[in-house]
């Protein structure tokens, strides 16, 4: 009965530190911070512009489909990244 139990309190632990880490690492390099800053990032975790585009992209008037962020090196465009 005294294995049982310390196999439970191990398994326990184990759970406990998985997920403490697994919440921390979700929020340190997946999630930008929610206080007024781009929820989304770019590639290599840089963080979009003014307008919502990343580096390398224009913020573009495109008329009828309104202001987009279009890659300089060509390519199709896209909606900027929305703030929080």
């Amino acid at each position: 009965m005294k294995r049982e139990y310390k196999i439970l309190i191990t398994c326990f632990v184990i759970t406990i530190i998985t997920s403490i880490l697994t919440s921390f690492l979700t929020t340190k390099f997946y999630l930008a911070k929610t206080d007024g800053e781009y929820i989304e990032m770019c590639k290599n975790n840089q963080k979009p512009d003014e307008h919502g585009c990343c580096p390398g992209e224009t913020y573009t008037d495109m008329k009828d489909e309104g202001f987009n962020c279009c890659p300089n090196d060509g390519g199709d465009c896209f909606p900027p990244i929305n703030k929080n």
